[in-house]
């Protein structure tokens, strides 16, 4: 059994820990986590898939106001763990006694429970991953991807964001037509947590921005609305942004 670690309040191992932080690193967010692994029979609802390794709950409410997260944002969140190698799902309270959360599991971790391991076959055969055998209704095109494969596309995640991949990821968005712009807005957001210093400052532009898209407002528009509400570093977005014309 792998070394398990005490992580954000819940149980993980480090490769589970790795894809969750690769997630963030996706969608630009960091996660509220609401249950682990290797919680046997820890909740009922569960049914067996949280008792071995791989398995996470990602909150999909704010944790100060309890206010649901944008359809955007929950969409979001949803997309960038498959993009690292999970099976996962959003889950809302009309499926059963649970508050609305992600349901995660790791696809390839060795020490999956049987019921997560059949929830990973649903999620390959196209299911939701409950008892019902509905279809799933995110996106397919990840559905093969392992955290190993995604790690090796991606060797550099870890470094920190600077200003100058902040400038030329401006000058990227410029060059892109609006349909592109779209598909990088994942790394748009990367910028935001290099420049929000707080978690409070994160949070509201994270709102912002999701607010932005769901209102319909373009990507530039949508950044414009999250820079506004951060302080530490506007002087400095303003001088990048300028000399990138």
């Amino acid at each position: 059994m792998p070394t398990i670690i005490s992580y954000r309040g819940v149980r993980l191992n480090q490769r589970t820990i790795d894809m969750i932080e690769g997630a963030e690193f996706v969608c630009g967010l960091t996660f509220r986590l609401t249950q682990g692994s290797y919680n046997p029979g820890g909740v009922q609802g569960s049914a067996g898939t949280h008792d071995g390794g791989g398995a996470v709950d990602i909150a999909l409410k704010d944790a100060k106001t309890g206010a649901l997260f944008p359809k955007v944002r929950r969409e979001r969140i949803r997309s960038a763990t498959r993009q690292v190698g999970f099976a996962s799902w959003i889950r809302d309270p009309s499926q059963a006694n649970w508050p609305w959360h992600l349901h995660a599991i790791a696809m390839g971790d060795p020490d999956l429970s049987s019921a997560a391991r059949a929830q990973v076959t649903d999620y390959k055969n196209g299911l939701n991953g409950l008892a019902s055998k509905g279809a799933d209704d995110g996106p397919r095109k990840w559905v093969n991807m392992t955290w190993e494969k995604w790690e090796a596309a991606h060797p550099n995640w870890r470094d920190p964001f600077t200003p100058a991949q902040y400038a030329n990821l401006m000058q990227e968005m410029k060059n892109q037509d609006m349909a592109n712009r779209q598909e990088i807005r994942g790394q748009a957001l990367w910028m935001l947590r290099y420049n929000a210093q707080t978690v409070d400052e994160r949070a509201h532009a994270h709102r912002a921005f999701d607010d932005a898209i769901a209102a319909g407002q373009s990507l530039e528009q949508a950044l414009a609305a999250a820079i506004a509400v951060m302080s530490p570093l506007n002087a400095h977005l303003a001088e990048v942004a300028k000399k990138n014309g």
